[in-house]
């Protein structure tokens, strides 16, 4: 009897233990022999193509044609010039005003849109990277501690409403015409949706992955670059997106207005002197076209190392 009595006990005591164990392996989230971890399915480099194929070159066309049916209503080639994709429509065309600007000689320059875009490109370049820079390290630093939150959302509410183009004139006075101007513009432009995007990530990141981690006795260091950073990841890949967006509107605008020589908006602005029609529109396409690059072989190759292999995104067009 004693010994029924004991094993009764024991038997309690493992059926309260097991419990325990699945309702705390519950509340810590973590995975049971019927969840199934799906990871996002594998798209060849083939299949990546003709998908590329199949979501833009319609759109372009598409453009294209529209573009052709104004020109033909509007009967102005001096204000509406042809692509130049039709039999006789090649003179005074954009593609052919684009095929002198990059093959033909000006003065001594070569190819002088890819110089133009050079030298918007470097600036925009170095102004997104101070922007990523000191937007994540604010918007982390907001995210982690309730001091600096609270001491930078006011100063957030301030900036947040001023476009980037209103500091032209002050930076100006500050640096003179040229790159310095461009570079805290483009800068300013893309920093603030980076402080806001990671700010919004690190607060959402998910609080059983923090306790999970903490249940393991994990460091705050550890703890940033295994929970923190990577849950926070989309939010500041999304932020440096709309902040490079932002920064390409605010650096050709700024180039209008203080470039001194170089440079797509300069170039863009300048040529209203002449009436050039075609080489405004050949510039402004070639911002679209290295916008486009940046997106689809920058980011869209980020995300797919990142995000998407670690199954925190899913790929476009893979559903």
């Amino acid at each position: 009897m004693f010994a029924l009595t004991c094993f009764s006990s024991i038997v309690s005591k493992s059926i309260l233990k097991i419990k325990d164990i699945l309702i705390h392996k519950e509340d810590l989230g973590m995975v049971t022999q019927r969840d199934e971890v799906r990871l996002p399915p594998q798209i060849s480099g083939r299949e990546r193509t003709v998908m590329w194929i199949r979501d833009n070159v319609p759109s372009f066309i598409a453009v294209i044609l529209i573009w052709e049916i104004l020109v033909w209503f509007a009967d102005e080639p001096a204000l509406f010039p042809s692509f130049g994709i039709f039999p006789g429509t090649f003179g005074s065309s954009i593609l052919q005003r684009a095929y002198e600007v990059i093959f033909l000689k000006a003065g001594e320059t070569s190819c002088i849109l890819c110089v133009h875009a050079w030298h918007t490109s470097y600036r925009i370049i170095i102004g997104i990277a101070i922007a990523s820079v000191v937007g994540i390290s604010i918007g982390i630093a907001m995210g982690i501690s309730v001091w600096f939150e609270k001491f930078m959302v006011p100063i957030m509410s301030m900036l947040l409403p001023i476009p980037a183009l209103a500091w032209s004139p002050v930076c100006v006075l500050w640096f003179g015409l040229g790159n310095g101007t461009m570079i805290f513009i483009t800068a300013f432009a893309a920093a603030l949706p980076a402080i806001s995007a990671t700010w919004t990530g690190v607060k959402t990141v998910n609080p059983v992955w923090t306790r999970a981690a903490r249940s393991m006795n994990a460091s705050g260091m550890v703890l940033f670059r295994k929970i923190t950073l990577p849950g926070s990841l989309p939010f500041i890949l999304s932020g440096i997106r709309i902040g490079l967006a932002r920064a390409w509107r605010a650096g050709i605008a700024a180039e209008m207005v203080a470039a001194s020589d170089w440079g797509l908006g300069y170039a863009i602005f300048d040529s209203r002197e002449d009436l050039d029609m075609s080489f405004m529109l050949v510039g402004i396409a070639t911002i679209a076209l290295v916008g486009f690059i940046i997106e689809k072989f920058i980011f869209e190759r980020v995300e797919r190392a990142t995000v998407i292999k670690w199954g925190m995104m899913a790929e476009v067009g893979s559903g």
